[in-house]
């Protein structure tokens, strides 16, 4: 059985079968030379379209921000401070210390400092490690001079008699690889 397309017997059955065209929005422009065109008698239609294009980066005109306006019209409070403000102010503030020498005033970070030095000297190992950190950090020059007293004045001659030998063994292998 051969299937056949349906032909449409008229021509308005012809038309129903097309889909709708859609209207003009914009009005149709007037010759300039023809003046006494005459004027449409239907009621003109509101557009409630905008004239511009709305899309990525370009809002409704009703809902922009107007000008000479803040889009954050309470803005940024006077007194707001951020994380790292907050923590310097806390750390610098003095505080009373007492010394054997009296009361003495000094940052809370500088207390902070001496209660670890004073642990360090009482043989905590977390507290001396701080501290030989904070060290490093704060003095570089005798971080690399530190290292190299340490490693000269440690060695003893039978320490330095086996790193010539093992020296003279890591050749010889060399040697031979080539």
């Amino acid at each position: 059985m051969a299937i056949r397309p349906i032909k449409p017997e008229s021509i308005s059955e012809a038309r129903t079968i097309m889909p709708r065209v859609r209207e003009r929005k914009r009005p149709v422009p007037q010759a300039q030379s023809d003046t006494s065109a005459p004027e449409p008698t239907e009621p003109e239609q509101v557009n409630d379209e905008p004239t511009f294009a709305v899309g990525y980066s370009k809002p409704p005109i009703a809902t922009r921000f107007k000008r000479g306006r803040s889009g954050n019209p309470k803005g940024r409070p006077k007194a707001a401070m951020g994380l790292s403000t907050i923590v310097r102010d806390t750390l610098s503030q003095k505080v009373a210390v007492r010394t054997p020498s009296g009361e003495k005033r000094i940052s809370r970070i500088e207390a902070a400092l001496h209660k670890t030095v004073e642990l360090a000297m009482k043989g905590n190992p977390r507290a001396l490690a701080q501290l030989i950190k904070l060290y490093a950090d704060a003095v570089p020059e005798a971080k690399s001079s530190a290292g190299e007293q340490v490693l000269t004045e440690d060695l003893t001659a039978t320490d330095l008699a086996i790193l010539d030998e093992l020296g003279l063994i890591l050749l010889a292998g060399k040697e031979q690889a080539e």
